[in-house]
């Protein structure tokens, strides 16, 4: 058996039409999501994702909200999904995906669908998007 020696090999930096000096922080237009704030809106989909990061999740998300930038805006939600002992994918009912469905007076996320609710806006506190506000409900 034969060992076999890593070598870092020296960082480089490639440059495009750019030039990496001239990159840096730019202002760029916002969205005021103050208008919003109340609005009653219907939510359009309910997806289950994965994305091979977290276990698999609910994915709802409303009618067009507003446009913005030539593109929708729509509120969203994630709702997680745990395993229990056995494997089984779900939620519990004290969970705040348990907590969400019972307000909403539905037994299942697929029953989501349709049903209205108030626009609220999330502060995000961590990850790449801490400090950014989003729509929630």
């Amino acid at each position: 058996m034969t060992e076999e020696k890593l070598v870092a090999q020296e960082p480089t930096l490639v440059e495009n039409q750019e030039s990496i000096d001239n990159i840096g922080e730019i202002d760029l237009p916002s969205f005021d999501c103050k208008p919003y704030i109340g609005k009653v809106v219907e939510i359009n989909t309910v997806e289950l994702k994965t994305d091979g990061i977290y276990e698999p999740y609910f994915f709802v998300e409303t009618l067009k909200v507003a446009e913005f930038g030539g593109k929708p805006v729509t509120a969203t939600k994630m709702l997680g999904l745990q395993r229990d002992a056995k494997g089984k994918l779900g939620w519990g009912a004290e969970t705040q995906t348990g907590l969400f469905l019972k307000s909403m007076n539905v037994s299942h996320p697929t029953e989501l669908v349709g049903k209205k609710v108030i626009l609220q806006t999330k502060l995000v506190t961590q990850g790449k998007n801490k400090g950014k506000v989003f729509f929630d409900f």
